[in-house]
């Protein structure tokens, strides 16, 4: 292919141009600033191949071009269920728990409960007692006395007299005599 005279005159000003750059020092952005160009004046015809990148626009002039967010898309299909993994290894086996320790042996039990009751009339302004023994193999475990008729001036005092007898004498401050009861609690106690 022949080149023309005027391609050839436009390739020898490009090589004088870039020399001349060359030799000064200078770079293209010292050459033209974007305060010389005029607002409106280079198109997109103007810029090569349309190579304008958003890295080459100020902040102000991306933020410019920023515009609304739009909605949201439609949501996109299910993707299809992943194969499934491996088995893990089985865990540790627990351990067995202690055996718990015996109980101590508890105490025999008292068996054979009985109750023993004897009375005794107290004379007016006098004093006077009753016992009451368990029958034989047994002990007195408690007592208690008391008159028929609670009233003031009539008092009663129990007492142990062995392992298996009680005691209670009673004080009458009335005119009339009064009936003084005890009551033994009586049981078999093993050993």
């Amino acid at each position: 292919m022949k080149e023309t005279p005027r391609t050839a005159l436009a390739v020898l000003v490009a090589v004088l141009a870039l020399i001349i750059a060359a030799g000064a020092g200078a770079t293209a952005s010292m050459i033209i600033t974007g305060k010389q160009i005029k607002d409106g004046s280079i198109t997109s015809k103007d810029v090569k191949n349309r190579s304008l990148k958003v890295k080459d626009l100020s902040p102000k002039a991306t933020s410019k071009l920023r515009g609304a967010t739009g909605p949201a898309g439609p949501a996109g299909p299910r993707g299809a269920t992943g194969a499934t993994g491996a088995t893990g290894p089985s865990g540790l086996q627990g351990l067995q728990g202690l055996q718990g320790l015996q109980g101590i042996p508890g105490l025999p039990g008292l068996s054979g409960f009985q109750v023993v009751t004897d009375t005794v009339s107290v004379p007016a302004l006098g004093t006077d007692s009753v016992s009451v023994a368990c029958p034989s193999g047994k002990k007195a475990i408690s007592a208690t006395a008391g008159y028929t008729a609670p009233l003031a001036n009539l008092l009663s005092q129990v007492t142990r007299t062995s392992d298996s007898a009680f005691s209670a004498t009673g004080l009458n401050g009335l005119v009339g005599a009064q009936v003084l009861t005890l009551d033994v609690v009586c049981a078999a106690i093993p050993g």
